[in-house]
């Protein structure tokens, strides 16, 4: 997942979509008065907090780009692309640090005072940046410059950032400007309590007789010693809830957990996305668009609500006969042990699995696990990336990072500083729950170079083979963030490319989690050294294809339930209703009641009615496998080749025409039609 800012206007620019905010702008800071002598009996000065210093150093970013883009309006001379342009952008520049370093710090930080700092920062530079995208002086500024004879980055960006000044309704009367800023405001304030609601409920099942925990693996029983209570705790985090689903024995017991995992934030979060879509409506219609649907799409490769709810229909066409076979096969395991059993809850979903993929496949998902050590995977993750785009990692044990556990490196090329990351791999309270790469700095040439994290809950012993997957996904990201962070403007720097694109890099990587050529690199039993077999990862391979079916089809409610939530009046939207029904047309299993998957579904908020973005980009990413087909994940001549046309350019092209580059062709669908056929 690639965490998009809350922040409108701005980010919009730089990552393809966003979330919302407005208000007066921070005032700002007052001249320091005469320095003046202090008694010598008089109280040390208290050290400031980190909240204050964060606050201060977020502020300072954001006053900064505000001085500079407020600079550009008082130009006198001729509009150039120097004096407006570039001024614009290096303003810019700054308002984007602000923004990632606040959107990062209220997901991750420890201190609950420099969470709360951050938000408040966030706010503000919502504010800032709604104002000058409804700035009409700063509009015509920018559209006076003459590019015709400029690079063709440079009007791309004159381009775009003028579509986005359009979008964000710089050219509406002032009354229906003031409201969009009140709209911005509220959508910010909203979309930090939606996430900070979710993060905060961390439930758990407790069991006091070790032996409900029957077919849990040994290293997790080990690491779950009873409490001071005597009971075992399983929280919902994903280190605890994803094997515990997948392997635990006990039925009553998963489906319990289950319950509790599908009603986090259910008591909160509710309320808080209805206002958040009946806002999110209004600005659309305000801005000329039928819904949200429609607004949010008409810069992406994939416009308008009709075209999105026709694609999803498209994919769940192709998965229906796939998932109906799937779901007999899970229902034919759960017999052996239920006879009576009509159909499968969605809490069985996952251990049946297992058992299928053992019988069927031979592979034991949790005899897989001693193959992957979560260091052995890091360290073969960042090999792999060395050998493939040609660039090494150096360790900065002295970086402060917002958490002791947080790992950090220096990219490198033949010497060269390309940019660092930051790995935030573990779960600690109050952080954000899922895994993501966040940006920190976009990479611009001569001012300032790429900077970007993983944010992630994986286990620090033994990994699933999803997890792994998982890392792989994030880690594409943050390639795709560093490589293409050297750009000559800020709003075309790493993944600021369309949104429904910026999964297709992660999703494709995926694929090297599944190679023996790249897994046998480091897949070892820490006990004996030995390397994962062949035959394993030919086996896991092929298991992969079990259930895609399923798994597709639940994408594709997911996908529906985001566009139709969007498309709907607002006023009238009864939540549980509504994913009621679409459960019924596209989720395999029945919809279990008491619980609401919704109130913890992040994406609502983030992508909101964009969700499809995930199976648009894999379609995407499929294709760009082909030309690794013949000559293995490993070749050079490719990965450099995928480096170069891909990864590098960022946003300085339509994402269609960097596909162009790479397969020589524009993009199909083929190679994703065979993929669900399979």
């Amino acid at each position: 997942m690639l965490k998009h800012s809350t922040l409108a206007f701005l980010v919009l620019a730089a990552c393809g979509g966003a979330k919302p905010a407005p208000a007066p702008a921070p005032a700002p800071t007052p001249p320091a008065s005469e320095p003046r002598p202090v008694a010598k009996t008089a109280t040390p000065p208290v050290p400031p907090s980190a909240a204050s210093v964060f606050l201060e150093n977020c502020r300072r970013e954001l006053s900064t780009g505000k001085g500079r883009i407020d600079a550009v309006v008082m130009v006198t001379a001729p509009r150039t692309v120097e004096n407006t342009l570039a001024a614009y952008d290096d303003g810019n520049l700054h308002l984007l640090n602000a923004a990632m370093m606040a959107s990062l710090g209220h997901e991750v930080e420890p201190d609950a005072g420099v969470r709360d700092a951050a938000r408040t920062c966030e706010q503000e530079v919502q504010q800032v940046t709604t104002e000058l995208s409804l700035d009409r002086a700063l509009y015509d500024a920018i559209k006076a410059v003459d590019t015709s004879k400029a690079d063709a980055e440079t009007q791309r960006f004159q381009k775009n950032l003028l579509r986005d000044f359009r979008r964000a309704g710089v050219d509406l009367p002032e009354p229906q400007r003031v409201r969009i800023k009140a709209i911005e405001e509220e959508l910010t304030k909203l979309s930090q309590q939606h996430a900070e609601n979710i993060a905060n409920d961390v439930r758990y099942v407790e069991v006091d007789d070790k032996a409900k925990l029957a077919g849990m693996p040994a290293d997790w029983i080990a690491a779950h010693p009873p409490q001071a209570n005597g009971k075992i705790r399983i929280t919902t985090d994903y280190p605890d809830y994803m094997p515990f689903m997948a392997y635990a024995e006990d039925d009553a017991l998963r489906k319990e957990l289950y319950t509790q995992f599908d009603n986090r934030a259910s008591a909160t979060n509710e309320p808080i996305l209805q206002r958040i879509l009946v806002l999110r409506a209004e600005k659309a219609k305000l801005l000329g668009f039928r819904d949200w649907a429609d607004y949010q799409s008409d810069d992406k490769m994939l416009r308008g609500g009709k075209a999105a709810a026709a694609f999803i229909e498209r994919v769940a066409t192709l998965a229906r006969p796939r998932s109906a076979k799937d779901l007999k096969e899970l229902l034919a395991q759960l017999k052996k042990t239920d006879p009576k059993a009509k159909t499968v809850g969605i809490w069985q979903k996952d251990y049946l699995s297992e058992k299928v993929k053992q019988a069927a496949y031979a592979v034991d998902s949790a005899e897989v696990r001693k193959y992957f050590a979560f260091d052995n995977v890091l360290a073969g993750l960042l090999g792999i990336t060395s050998e493939i785009y040609d660039i090494q990692y150096q360790a900065v044990p002295d970086a402060k990072a917002w958490e002791p556990s947080v790992k950090v490196y220096d990219v490198t090329r033949g010497g060269t500083k390309l940019g660092r990351i930051y790995l935030d791999l573990h779960p600690r309270a109050n952080k954000y729950k899922h895994a993501a790469q966040f940006s920190i700095k976009n990479g611009i040439v001569g001012k300032q170079l790429p900077e970007g994290a993983l944010v992630c809950n994986f286990s620090t012993g033994l990994m699933d083979h999803g997890e792994v997957v998982t890392m792989f996904h994030e880690f594409g990201h943050l390639m795709h963030h560093t490589l293409g962070g050297r750009q000559k403007w800020s709003t075309q720097s790493g993944v600021a490319t369309e949104w429904d694109f910026v999964e297709a890099p992660s999703q494709m990587f995926e694929e090297w989690a599944f190679s023996y050529d790249t897994l046998s690199r480091f897949a070892k039993d820490p006990a004996t050294g030995a390397v994962i077999p062949k035959e394993l990862v030919a086996k896991l391979a092929k298991a992969r294809t079990f259930g895609l079916g399923i798994a597709t089809m639940r994408q594709m409610y997911f996908a529906s339930l985001s566009l139709r939530y969007h498309q709907l009046d607002p006023a009238k939207l009864d939540q549980l209703a509504v994913a009621k029904e679409l459960s019924a047309k596209y989720m395999p299993y029945p919809y279990v009641d008491g619980t609401k998957t919704y109130t913890s579904f992040g994406h609502l908020v983030g992508y909101s009615s964009m969700y499809y973005t995930y199976m648009w980009s894999l379609s995407i990413a499929k294709d760009l496998l082909t030309p690794f087909a013949k000559p293995g994940l490993l070749s050079l001549p490719v990965t450099k080749k995928y480096r170069d046309t891909i990864l590098a350019p960022g946003g300085t092209k339509d994402a269609a025409d960097l596909v162009k580059d790479f397969l020589g062709r524009p993009y199909n669908f083929k190679a994703f039609e065979k993929f669900l056929k399979s």
